[in-house]
């Protein structure tokens, strides 16, 4: 990359930021002025500023110092006050000069606070805490003063009657006022009113629930003083937990509430009433009176149906499916049962075949990964500890990395910069020599970071007086680093790595100059399309003979050991596919019910509910549901279904692809112009028939799960 260079509106007296900014604070990135000279002239709020005005990557180093952070509450404010007195003049305009223009337009106050917000979700502190939850509301209260604003409303109309719209203009405009119309257009003032009321309280409580599983995933701690249980875990997890044993001074072992040491313990510690309390323990996260999320979800629940039903519906799931590509609750409960009807015999026949090996009376939630590891162990000759082997962390990142340039035409180079933890990678982007994207990827465990995987975008792609600013995309894992040898994945650790990272890539593909068609903004039963199509390339066997590769000796995995993993893909998968649908029926269940009158009832409604779909009965220390983020904070709420249907998608796309053969690269150019580079410039359904040429056909999702 060539060297930046900047200046500073030299019309610009930087001394008096509060008089000056935000009237006529300016910044252009030019060649006459090196960083190092502009650092010098500025002021911290000017230099926030200056970060978050320029074009290139972050300097998240800065902006997420402490000194820093305690001026971005004042910047916020100041940047809230300029869109605010923007909007106000917008409306004042005369309805027939508006333009798409006026009404598209991004702003810094987002791009800032996504900035602080993602912090506070990988480095959580008081003072991000303080700002998110002090600042959020103030957001919340903007849009909505915009969003309910019958005078934006009828602006948004008048624009689309204009002739020399473009489509994807026309497309942005018709999604808005479907959203007006959906939302709140037809409703009398009170009710209006009221919808407010309740989009800034749910805010508050979703952000409330959230934090309080970290809070309590984070003072987690299992202390374990018999090496004798544990001798057949990795070594790296049992070194690593003998760190932190000797960091608190304590003896023996010491783990936390990370996922690679709940899997570790779950598959590998001999000793039963440890893995029973440990599930037990991690099934009732965020459920006690010290930080109990089970008040809060009684208000989510009872707000969301009481929106619902202002707005014309049944309840909350029906309302929320409008934008779907899945009709109605009804047709995902009927779905979903039907998987999960013939999965359950499935899985019948591998628990029999795990019970009658060991001569087993009984099987309980807690011995299945223990006996499901041994049984591959000692049966089928499977190690996993053996397989890790050959998925060392670099080398799976470095194939992905190839592939995406083999198959996409996308080079990713890496930057030697400095961000808010010595582990973030930071990376250029580029297709056809181009660069279309900064991407970042946050790898690793630690206690103050939200414990699950995702991606997301810190800024969007926009134009910005013609100037294309490219978008900022992440990643978030959860993987446990080893600081003094190689990082070993499971492979479900590289699944989830390519997953997420395809997540990124939709966003950074775009073609489209307007972020609201982003991937985030296209049907959400579709959005995990392209995610969960890449996982194939860990678990396919043409894929695993190119990226399987010892971490010691380099050595390809032996065809022995390929052909063993293949013929076992789909063993125990059963058992997912019946945990997944659980989270799934349970979420359209909530939000199709009656809402309890009292935490204990809600305890007995759920329990009786899963009791009724689970292969496994569940006691009263069952209270997954407590720490159940996606549905009560991320956005998946009545949509949780989504995994399962784009499973279903995905199965028929992949089979496509294989028949087109993998390794194609006419293939996924066809997959990148009619999915990737789209976002959601087109109804899911269409870009579905784009690729497919007809609609969706469950066989190869049937075939592949043995149903037919």
């Amino acid at each position: 990359m060539m060297n930046e260079k900047y200046i500073i509106d030299s019309t610009l007296g930087i001394t008096d930021w509060e008089k000056q900014y935000p009237v006529n604070l300016e910044v252009w990135i030019i060649n006459n002025n090196t960083k190092e000279m502009v650092d010098e002239k500025l002021s911290i709020k000017n230099r926030i500023i200056w970060e978050i005005s320029k074009p290139g990557f972050p300097d998240l180093e800065f902006l997420f110092s402490e000194e820093v952070l305690k001026e971005i509450p004042a910047i916020l404010e100041n940047l809230l006050a300029q869109d605010k007195e923007e909007f106000d003049k917008l409306l004042e305009k005369d309805i027939n000069d508006v333009t798409f223009d006026d009404l598209d337009k991004e702003s810094n106050l987002y791009y800032l606070f996504w900035l602080v917000e993602h912090l506070d979700w990988v480095s959580k502190s008081d003072l991000t805490e303080e700002i998110v939850e002090n600042f959020e509301p103030k957001i919340i209260e903007f849009e909505t003063e915009q969003w309910f604003s019958k005078k934006f409303y009828d602006m948004n109309v008048s624009v689309l009657e204009k002739w020399w719209l473009d489509d994807e203009q026309i497309r942005i405009l018709n999604k808005n006022i479907d959203s007006f119309k959906r939302n709140w257009i037809d409703l009398n003032e009170k009710q209006q009113e009221r919808i407010k009321e309740i989009s800034k309280r749910l805010s508050k409580l979703s952000n409330d629930f959230t934090n309080n599983i970290v809070k309590d995933k984070s003072s987690f701690e299992l202390h374990i003083t018999n090496h004798e249980v544990l001798k057949d875990l990795p070594k790296e997890v049992l070194d690593i937990a003998k760190k932190k044993a000797d960091e608190k001074w304590v003896e023996w072992y010491l783990f936390w509430a990370d996922p690679t040491s709940y899997m570790a313990l779950m598959e590998y510690c001999t000793d039963g009433e440890i893995r029973k309390q440990l599930s037990i323990d991690w099934n009732k996260f965020a459920s006690s009176n010290e930080v109990d999320n089970r008040p809060l979800i009684l208000e989510i629940l009872k707000l969301k149906k009481e929106k619902a039903e202002i707005l014309g519906y049944k309840n909350f799931a029906e309302f929320n499916m409008q934008t779907k590509m899945a009709d109605s609750p009804e047709q995902i409960f009927e779905l979903i049962w039907w998987i999960s009807k013939n999965a359950k015999e499935r899985w019948q026949k591998e628990l029999e075949e795990i019970k009658a090996y060991y001569d087993l009376d009984n099987l309980e939630p807690w011995d299945v990964a223990f006996y499901s590891r041994k049984l591959k162990e000692d049966k089928y000759s499977v190690d996993e500890k053996e397989v890790k082997k050959y998925f060392e962390y670099n080398n799976v990142l470095n194939y992905l990395f190839e592939h995406v340039k083999r198959f996409y035409w996308v080079e990713l180079k890496e930057l030697d910069t400095k961000t808010y933890d010595d582990d973030v990678k930071v990376f250029e982007v580029y297709k056809d020599w181009k660069m279309i994207s900064y991407y970042f990827l946050d790898a690793f465990y630690r206690k103050e970071k939200r414990p699950w995987a995702w991606a997301n975008n810190i800024r969007p792609k926009y134009i910005d007086n013609w100037k294309e600013i490219i978008p900022v995309a992440l990643n978030v894992c959860n993987f446990q680093k080893v600081d003094w040898w190689d990082t070993l994945l499971s492979i479900r650790d590289a699944e989830t790595l390519f997953h997420e990272f395809w997540h990124a890539l939709h966003e950074m593909l775009s073609e489209s100059k307007y972020s609201d068609l982003s991937w985030f903004n296209v049907e959400w039963d579709f959005v995990e399309l392209p995610s969960q199509i890449n996982e194939n390339w860990v678990n396919e066997k043409a894929s695993l003979e190119k990226l399987a590769k010892h971490h010691e000796t380099w050595e390809k995995i032996p065809n022995v050991l390929l052909e063993k993993l293949d013929n076992l893909k789909t063993f125990n998968s059963w058992l997912s596919v019946l945990r997944q649908n659980e989270f799934a029926l349970t979420d359209m269940f909530v939000y199709t019910s009656e809402v309890p009158k009292s935490v204990e009832e809600l305890d007995k409604m759920i329990l009786d509910y899963v009791n009724n779909i689970s292969l496994f009965e569940r006691d009263s220390n069952y209270k997954q549901y407590a720490s159940f983020n996606h549905i009560f904070w991320w956005g998946y709420a009545a949509w949780y279904y989504s995994y399962m249907w784009a499973e279903l998608l995905e199965a028929d796309v992949f089979d496509r692809i294989k028949e087109m053969w993998m390794f194609n690269r006419e293939t996924w150019d066809k997959f990148v112009k009619t999915i990737l580079w789209q976002w959601t410039r087109k109804p899911a359904k269409e870009l579905f028939r784009d690729f497919m040429w007809r609609d969706l056909d469950n066989k190869a999702f049937m075939k592949r799960k043995w149903l037919l």
